[in-house]
Protein backbone atom coordinates (compact mmCIF):
# COMPACT_ATOMS: atom_id res chain seq x y z
CA UNK A 1 0.00 0.00 0.00
CA UNK A 2 2.58 2.12 0.83
CA UNK A 3 4.70 1.96 -3.33
CA UNK A 4 0.93 2.79 -4.46
CA UNK A 5 0.79 6.03 -2.41
CA UNK A 6 4.54 6.92 -3.12
CA UNK A 7 3.89 6.44 -6.85
CA UNK A 8 0.78 8.85 -7.11
CA UNK A 9 2.85 11.41 -4.94
CA UNK A 10 5.72 11.37 -7.68
CA UNK A 11 3.68 11.83 -10.72
CA UNK A 12 0.88 14.83 -8.73
CA UNK A 13 2.62 18.50 -9.51
CA UNK A 14 4.46 19.83 -12.03
CA UNK A 15 7.87 18.73 -13.16
CA UNK A 16 10.86 22.33 -13.37
CA UNK A 17 10.59 21.73 -16.98
CA UNK A 18 6.90 22.71 -17.21
CA UNK A 19 7.17 25.30 -15.07
CA UNK A 20 9.80 27.64 -16.49
CA UNK A 21 7.77 27.03 -19.87
CA UNK A 22 4.79 28.51 -18.33
CA UNK A 23 6.50 31.46 -16.84
CA UNK A 24 8.18 32.27 -20.49
CA UNK A 25 4.97 32.08 -22.01
CA UNK A 26 3.11 34.36 -19.41
CA UNK A 27 5.94 37.06 -19.45
CA UNK A 28 5.52 36.73 -22.99
CA UNK A 29 1.89 37.92 -22.71
CA UNK A 30 2.99 40.30 -20.28
CA UNK A 31 5.23 42.01 -22.44
CA UNK A 32 2.87 41.86 -25.60
CA UNK A 33 -0.06 43.01 -23.29
CA UNK A 34 2.18 45.88 -22.22
CA UNK A 35 3.58 46.92 -25.91
CA UNK A 36 -0.27 46.75 -27.06
CA UNK A 37 -1.30 49.08 -24.31
CA UNK A 38 1.63 51.60 -24.61
CA UNK A 39 0.61 51.42 -28.55
CA UNK A 40 -2.87 52.21 -27.78
CA UNK A 41 -1.93 55.23 -25.34
CA UNK A 42 -0.12 56.69 -27.71
CA UNK A 43 -3.10 56.55 -30.41
CA UNK A 44 -5.16 58.29 -27.82
CA UNK A 45 -2.54 60.94 -27.50
CA UNK A 46 -2.30 61.89 -31.11
CA UNK A 47 -6.55 61.63 -31.57
CA UNK A 48 -6.46 64.14 -28.65
CA UNK A 49 -3.87 66.80 -30.08
CA UNK A 50 -5.41 66.11 -33.64
CA UNK A 51 -9.00 66.98 -32.07
CA UNK A 52 -7.57 69.68 -30.66
CA UNK A 53 -5.92 71.06 -33.45
CA UNK A 54 -8.96 71.12 -35.32
CA UNK A 55 -11.00 73.13 -32.45
CA UNK A 56 -8.45 75.43 -32.67
CA UNK A 57 -8.34 75.49 -36.14
CA UNK A 58 -11.91 76.26 -36.38
CA UNK A 59 -12.01 79.17 -33.80
CA UNK A 60 -9.06 80.45 -35.62
CA UNK A 61 -10.95 81.09 -38.89
CA UNK A 62 -13.78 82.09 -36.70
CA UNK A 63 -11.83 84.90 -35.04
CA UNK A 64 -10.29 86.20 -38.21
CA UNK A 65 -12.54 85.68 -40.92
CA UNK A 66 -11.72 86.09 -44.33
CA UNK A 67 -11.42 89.85 -45.07
CA UNK A 68 -13.81 91.24 -48.03
CA UNK A 69 -11.34 93.13 -49.63
CA UNK A 70 -9.07 91.80 -52.22
CA UNK A 71 -5.86 93.17 -49.75
CA UNK A 72 -4.00 90.18 -49.15
CA UNK A 73 -2.08 91.55 -45.82
CA UNK A 74 -5.66 92.10 -44.36
CA UNK A 75 -6.17 88.07 -44.74
CA UNK A 76 -2.66 87.23 -43.35
CA UNK A 77 -2.82 86.19 -39.84
CA UNK A 78 0.68 86.33 -37.90
CA UNK A 79 1.02 83.43 -35.56
CA UNK A 80 -1.88 83.91 -32.76
CA UNK A 81 -1.06 81.80 -28.97
CA UNK A 82 -4.13 79.83 -28.13
CA UNK A 83 -3.23 78.00 -25.06
CA UNK A 84 -1.52 74.79 -24.42
CA UNK A 85 0.88 75.55 -27.29
CA UNK A 86 -1.33 75.35 -30.13
CA UNK A 87 -0.87 78.54 -32.21
CA UNK A 88 -3.20 79.28 -35.41
CA UNK A 89 -1.73 81.22 -38.53
CA UNK A 90 -2.78 81.87 -42.46
CA UNK A 91 -0.91 82.74 -44.96
CA UNK A 92 -1.96 83.54 -48.49
CA UNK A 93 -0.12 83.08 -51.64
CA UNK A 94 -0.85 84.13 -55.54
CA UNK A 95 -1.45 80.50 -57.34
CA UNK A 96 1.24 80.19 -60.15
CA UNK A 97 -1.77 78.87 -62.43
CA UNK A 98 -4.09 81.95 -62.58
CA UNK A 99 -3.45 85.64 -61.90
CA UNK A 100 -6.55 86.52 -59.30
CA UNK A 101 -6.36 83.05 -57.77
CA UNK A 102 -4.73 82.85 -54.02
CA UNK A 103 -3.87 80.21 -52.11
CA UNK A 104 -4.47 79.82 -48.60
CA UNK A 105 -2.97 78.14 -45.99
CA UNK A 106 -4.61 77.62 -42.29
CA UNK A 107 -2.41 75.96 -39.96
CA UNK A 108 -2.51 74.93 -36.83
CA UNK A 109 1.39 73.98 -34.94
CA UNK A 110 2.19 72.63 -31.46
CA UNK A 111 4.63 70.57 -29.98
CA UNK A 112 4.73 66.68 -28.33
CA UNK A 113 7.21 65.30 -26.94
CA UNK A 114 10.12 67.24 -28.28
CA UNK A 115 8.77 67.56 -32.21
CA UNK A 116 6.99 70.13 -33.64
CA UNK A 117 3.59 68.89 -35.28
CA UNK A 118 1.25 70.39 -37.64
CA UNK A 119 -2.73 71.04 -38.66
CA UNK A 120 -2.79 72.48 -42.18
CA UNK A 121 -5.80 73.27 -44.37
CA UNK A 122 -5.48 74.24 -48.01
CA UNK A 123 -8.04 76.71 -49.95
CA UNK A 124 -8.08 78.36 -52.64
CA UNK A 125 -9.59 81.89 -53.07
CA UNK A 126 -10.27 83.70 -55.76
CA UNK A 127 -9.85 87.64 -56.16
CA UNK A 128 -10.17 89.64 -58.80
CA UNK A 129 -9.08 93.17 -58.94
CA UNK A 130 -11.59 95.80 -58.02
CA UNK A 131 -12.43 98.01 -60.95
Amino acid sequence: MQKNAKCASVQSGFTLIEAVISLAILGLTIAVMVEATSRCLAVIRISRNYHAARTVLEQGELEHPLAESNSVPDNIVMPVDYGNGFTYSRDLEQSADEEDLYVVRSRVTWAEKGRHSFEEVVSYCYCPEEK
